[in-house]
């Protein structure tokens, strides 16, 4: 569960928009986040659940080769 990121504990200015206004559910970082899906993921969250979210990697470069 990640730290409470409520911006009176932690002392940040409140952002309405762009990066510093979104971050990750499952690290709370602010850099990278994938919103597609209303996921709320950094991409290197999104890589470690990946698969179990059920996404998986495109194969059809290797499949044409």
């Amino acid at each position: 569960m990640p730290k409470d990121r409520s911006y009176e504990f932690t002392g940040r200015k409140k952002h309405d928009f762009g990066k510093g206004s979104r971050w990750c559910k499952r690290c709370g970082d602010f850099t990278a986040v994938i919103q597609k899906y209303d996921l709320m993921l950094c991409r290197r969250c999104f890589r470690e659940v990946a698969v179990s979210l059920g996404f998986r990697k495109n194969m059809w470069y290797y499949a044409s080769n």
